[in-house]
């Protein structure tokens, strides 16, 4: 019976290149060395023991739990869940193959082929986000009709729910169990990751066509700049300019091309802001995007690093983090935040 996992690729997303490019998923757990001779759980716990001579028991048997699914549990053409932490998006993809030490590595890899690959996170509904946020490296999602539900974004592009209150109370963990659902794993979720979320989904429902516009440079304005916008309509491609001293007119100087919705920047548009640029005499380019970038706009990131800024929602939401409290009094009504503090937990349970 075909199951639904969630695959972490990389605690910073170390392994998140290598998996698109070789459509390899790899994971660590600092296993260097073939390990298909354990067949379960039980095997794994004296690997983990060598692996992390320091660490406790239960560690050893949480890991050996979420090894275990990835080199023995986990099925060819079980659906995996790749959470991208660096586009924050999510991609899908159909195991392919059986455990393999990476050959250069050693690191435990399963092939795979991608079947939807930078997903915003929006695409699900929260109840899925929430199960998906859960700390593990490898951990089955089950619980609200999951994986009906993914298929369907496979299909369709929407996640449809699954038409009852999602259940989004965590639930004890069990660490000694063969496998790692994410009933167990919820125990310890990315709290941070699941209100981002929410408040990325608010940003989406209220700041949107010219109103993102709005809100880029408000944050623009209380990062210091001067920044004059664009009336809503045709603006020849300059949604705004921003300079900075008092009269905006010293550098840094800025001009932004921004896209709300559903529109994601194609190549002709990263184009048009240079040559936007160029006329101007302005120093850089933002191009701003609430739905990313295509792939080769996202290729010349390096090669234009010194000319544009690409901003996809990540980095619209960091930027109006760091200056929050100095935006205008009616953006904060429209999207109200507090600060909260909790606990990190002293254990981690990524490998």
């Amino acid at each position: 019976m075909k199951r639904l996992w969630k695959v972490a690729l990389g605690k910073n997303g170390e392994y998140e290149a290598g998996a698109f490019a070789k459509s390899v998923l790899t994971v660590d757990f600092n296993i260097h060395s073939d390990i298909s001779h354990a067949k379960d759980r039980d095997g794994l716990i004296a690997v983990m023991e060598t692996a992390f001579p320091d660490a406790k028991h239960k560690t050893h048997l949480n890991f050996a739990a979420q090894m275990n699914q990835f080199i023995n549990v986990i099925q060819i053409d079980d659906l995996i869940i790749c959470p991208v932490k660096t586009s924050s998006t999510i991609s899908i993809a159909r195991v392919t193959g059986d455990y393999k030490p990476d050959p250069e590595t050693g690191s435990p890899t399963r092939a795979v082929q991608w079947l939807k690959t930078d997903l915003p996170r929006d695409t699900f509904k929260q109840d899925l986000l929430y199960s998906f946020g859960a700390f593990m490296t490898v951990c089955e999602i089950s619980r609200n009709n999951a994986l009906a539900r993914v298929e369907q974004v496979i299909a369709a592009g929407k996640d449809p729910g699954d038409g009852t209150t999602p259940s989004t109370k965590p639930l004890a963990p069990v660490p000694d169990a063969d496998t790692v659902s994410d009933a167990a794993s919820e125990a310890m979720v990315d709290l941070d990751q699941i209100a981002r979320d929410q408040i990325e989904k608010r940003i989406a429902s209220v700041f949107t066509g010219h109103d993102l516009t709005t809100l880029v440079a408000a944050i623009l304005q209380a990062q210091g700049m001067k920044v004059r916008v664009s009336p809503p309509g045709a603006d020849g491609g300059i949604d705004l300019v921003a300079g900075s001293g008092p009269l905006g007119l010293e550098s840094p100087r800025i001009v932004a091309q921004v896209k709300s919705g559903t529109i994601t920047v194609q190549h002709p548009d990263l184009q048009g802001l240079i040559g936007s640029v160029q006329d101007t005499q302005a120093d850089y380019g933002l191009l701003v995007s609430w739905n990313g970038f295509t792939p080769p706009v996202r290729k010349r990131l390096n090669e234009l690093y010194f000319r544009v800024r690409f901003w996809g929602r990540q980095e619209i939401v960091d930027n109006l983090f760091s200056v929050y409290e100095e935006l205008p009094e009616a953006i904060r009504a429209e999207l109200p935040l507090r600060r909260t503090w909790t606990l990190v937990p002293d254990e981690g349970e990524d490998g």
